[in-house]
């Protein structure tokens, strides 16, 4: 069970981040947004519409904190109801991962020089196309679109799925669905304006997954360690039988 974990814990991003490198250097990205732009009018269709816009992208936002103030106030209520106490750790746990993720994301759309859709040159922009591993030139300014940070308020919840697969409940495997559900549908959404391409998405998908594991082998050494832990117990007898 471990080795099937840990296997899926590090295949997970590592595929996300190999789609997304080729979708830069295949042209998928820009063929997809292709479909979005309209080249006789210059400008992105839905870029200011009420569902990409107003729904998905503002409503999405208070959606995402929404959910996160759930999470704070059920933590801190796990302090004053005992029927809550069992559930600290993951809790914590969900919270403390699902923050990390976007968290990190912001700090990079900082420093990259990656540019959304609508500010490159070959969509009526200003700015040159500039892929991950691309020379970017003298004096560039920051491009402030990559990582995707919206799809990072859908991706970030990966998190329910760690909790859940650690207490074992009925089908974790469902609690899969709401995170990549709200993140593929804010990724989208973001890439239909015009600010983000598909390999933005794909990177944003793979830091969370991470951001999630590594938090999760901080929270739940037990259940990755189980033999250095068992050493740890009062009801250890020092020594472990090996196969």
């Amino acid at each position: 069970m471990l080795k099937r974990q840990f296997a899926v814990n590090y295949t997970v991003p590592c595929v996300a981040a190999l789609f997304a490198i080729c979708s830069e250097y295949t042209g998928l990205d820009i063929w997809i947004s292709q479909h979005f732009y309209d080249s006789a009018l210059g400008k992105w269709t839905y870029k200011s519409h009420w569902l990409t816009q107003d729904l998905l992208h503002n409503g999405g936002r208070y959606l995402v904190v929404a959910m996160a103030i759930i999470l704070l106030l059920l933590l801190v209520g796990s302090f004053f109801l005992p029927k809550l106490k069992p559930y600290r750790r993951d809790l914590a746990f969900a919270l403390l991962a699902g923050i990390s993720g976007p968290a990190i994301i912001g700090g990079l759309k900082a420093v990259t020089h990656i540019y959304s859709p609508w500010d490159l040159k070959i969509f009526g922009g200003a700015q040159p196309y500039i892929r991950i591993f691309d020379h970017v030139p003298l004096h560039a300014s920051v491009g402030h679109a990559f990582p995707a940070a919206h799809s990072s308020g859908g991706f970030a919840w990966f998190s329910l799925f760690f909790a859940l697969r650690r207490r074992a409940a009925p089908w974790p495997r469902f609690s899969l669905l709401l995170p990549l559900f709200l993140g593929i549908l804010f990724g989208f959404a973001q890439q239909v304006r015009g600010a983000h391409f598909l390999s933005h998405d794909l990177t944003t998908l793979a830091i969370c997954w991470m951001s999630a594991v590594v938090w999760a082998r901080l929270f739940y050494a037990d259940a990755y360690c189980p033999i250095i832990t068992d050493r740890l117990t009062p009801e250890a007898s020092g020594t472990i039988t090996r196969n």
